[in-house]
């Protein structure tokens, strides 16, 4: 859904062409401020309040709908919780949340086969470790997808299931399931591990049970 109910009206011309704002690139709390000033400020661009006949004329509401609440908080990881997470060279494996640090916006977790490395990652590196609904991802959803496996390291880890950032190219439905695929978000330019056993510039028809999504800092 668009977030926005019957008591949060468009003014006219909302549409097409109105720009994003991207909040998985926060590098602090004070960021995530000025962030969400931009946010309020494109809202009061976009959003004409309604008037409730009998205040005359007070304008109501002043929050934003309740279900936009409930939305921000569904993909924000807790402590406790299982997640996806980045290790090195974009590349993601499961792991449990210790601690998060609010002043520079990264988590310090555990991994799930022991590794003692990588355990700082941050708000926007770390997706829960749970299947989304399929509203949750279109064309052009940013999603953590499995590609590869690795085995265990004497006194290291115990190997386990590797996962990457992807891009969602295309949706299919068939027999009332959803199949997405897509290609990796990173590639070697960016310093990414590519020569890894069974890489493929693509990923295809995965559903939501394999797919995972990273929070953005509202989230957070």
């Amino acid at each position: 859904s668009s977030g926005i109910n019957a008591e949060w009206p468009l003014r006219p011309g909302m549409g097409s062409g109105v720009p994003t704002i991207d909040m998985l690139e926060i590098s602090g709390e004070s960021h995530l401020e000025k962030k969400m000033e931009e946010i309020f400020e494109r809202l009061s661009e976009h959003i004409q309040p309604t008037q409730d006949s009998d205040s005359l004329g007070e304008v109501q509401p002043d929050s934003p709908p309740p279900d936009y609440q409930c939305a921000i908080k569904s993909r924000a990881p807790r402590v406790g919780d299982h997640v996806i997470s980045f290790h090195f060279r974009h590349a993601y494996y499961t792991s449990t949340i210790l601690s998060f640090n609010k002043e520079d916006m990264t988590y310090y977790i555990e991994w799930d086969d022991g590794d003692p490395s990588g355990r700082n990652p941050k708000y926007n590196q770390v997706g829960l470790n749970i299947d989304p609904d399929d509203d949750d991802i279109g064309v052009g959803s940013s999603v953590f997808f499995p590609q590869g496996s690795y085995g265990g390291t004497a006194g290291n880890n115990t190997g386990g299931l590797r996962y990457h950032e992807g891009i969602v190219d295309s949706v299919v439905e068939r027999a009332g399931v959803k199949y997405f695929s897509g290609h990796h978000l990173r590639g070697d330019e960016d310093g990414k591990w590519v020569t890894y056993r069974g890489y493929e510039y693509s990923f295809s028809d995965m559903t939501v049970t394999q797919l995972r999504i990273a929070p953005n800092a509202m989230d957070a």
